[in-house]
């Protein structure tokens, strides 16, 4: 049993946290303050290897494994969870094609994502179906040699400068009887919404898609007729830790400032870092970062050697965006009058931890898969 990383991850660790702290710690407020997604930063990500990373060698990519593409995101995401959202996205965006996808369609789609930079969105959310993913409406149906796509998808992000969607569509009567397509962005009968106002994540673009009479050949459809839920599950199986690594970055960063400011201040003419009950907050934090990381690079270790652990995943996601939560809030009660300032980074912490609890499966939906899995006999402890 080993917990160390390889000499190649640490140094991977080191690269990504220097670009952190150059390229977006210093600029993090601007952008979130303007809602601005900063295009020029993303192509450097790129142009570093911070992206696709996963993609095996033979279609263009690094062919690293999802510790390394973890350790990226925990590394950005103490940057801004919002940015890291944007990059990680490709990967939960090419996860169903890499698990899924014929030889041929991964040539076609996955090794154009490498060459230069690309975005490919996910689109399984509807407005009336988020967690709920079975109970979509967006409906396709063969004709001839073509699907034919009607309907919106919603909460998408990236879909404004995607260059390429996986859709998920009803294509039974029966609830989970949904089918995933591959879609260029460019097909006729494709369009994005404009970005939509979030109390966070403001450097990450969310929009609504709408597919009208959208025609794709039959070629483009991913695995089985009917068989995408069991899809889209597989995936989060795989993505999910890797929302435990932003919780785990926007936690280390909760931790930094808390400190900071601890040693820094005084109250009734002592230093902050006295007051027992700050020490306690400031401990919480520690422990909440040590024990996700447990639970997301164990997961992640699991998936790398062909073990994947729904449970796993599930409790990795659903502990640490808890932690994430409860430490922005305890940082920003640290900081007190000062962190509810727009002009202090704290309140943004705030802001972008939230969603960590909701997107790819509430809180809740974790607890469910979890329940399920062990009451059905999956789990061993």
């Amino acid at each position: 049993m080993d917990f160390n990383f390889t000499p190649e991850q640490k140094a991977l660790q080191k690269e990504v946290r220097e670009f952190v702290k150059e390229e977006i710690l210093p600029n993090t407020a601007e952008w979130d303050e303007k809602d601005h997604f900063p295009m020029e930063l993303m192509k450097k990500a790129f142009k570093r290897g911070f992206m696709n990373v996963r993609i095996p060698k033979e279609f263009g990519g690094r062919g690293l494994g999802l510790i390394e593409e973890t350790i990226i995101t925990e590394e950005i995401a103490y940057g801004s969870v919002g940015i890291s959202t944007s990059m990680n996205v490709n990967g939960l965006g090419c996860e169903p094609i890499l698990l899924a996808g014929t030889e041929e369609q991964k040539k076609k789609f996955l090794k154009p994502v490498t060459e230069k930079l690309s975005f490919v969105a996910f689109a399984l959310s509807e407005y009336i179906a988020g967690s709920d993913a079975a109970g979509i409406q967006c409906k396709a149906w063969k004709e001839g040699d073509e699907y034919v796509i009607n309907g919106n998808k919603f909460w998408i992000t990236n879909a404004s400068v995607a260059d390429l969607f996986v859709v998920f569509c009803k294509t039974g009567e029966k609830r989970k009887e949904l089918s995933a397509f591959i879609v260029p962005a460019d097909t006729p009968g494709v369009k994005a919404g404009p970005p939509v106002k979030k109390i966070g994540l403001r450097e990450s673009v969310t929009c609504a898609v709408f597919f009208k009479n959208a025609r794709i050949p039959k070629e483009n459809l991913l695995g089985e007729e009917g068989k995408g839920f069991q899809l889209a599950m597989d995936t989060f199986n795989v993505t999910r830790p890797g929302i435990g690594a932003f919780a785990i970055g926007l936690t280390r960063r909760a931790l930094d400032l808390s400190v900071d400011y601890a040693n820094k201040r005084k109250a009734f003419t002592v230093p902050l870092n006295r007051f027992q009950m700050v020490q306690e907050l400031i401990a919480n934090m520690v422990i909440g970062i040590e024990a996700s990381k447990g639970l997301v690079y164990r997961s992640a270790w699991s998936i790398d050697n062909g073990n994947p652990n729904p449970v796993l995943s599930s409790c990795a996601k659903a502990y640490s965006s808890e932690i994430a939560m409860r430490s922005a809030l305890d940082c920003l009660q640290i900081w007190a009058g000062r962190g509810y300032l727009r002009s202090n980074p704290v309140e943004k912490l705030v802001r972008d931890a939230k969603i960590l609890e909701i997107y790819e499966g509430t809180t809740q939906i974790q607890k469910i898969v979890i329940s399920q899995n062990v009451l059905s006999g999956n789990y061993e402890s």
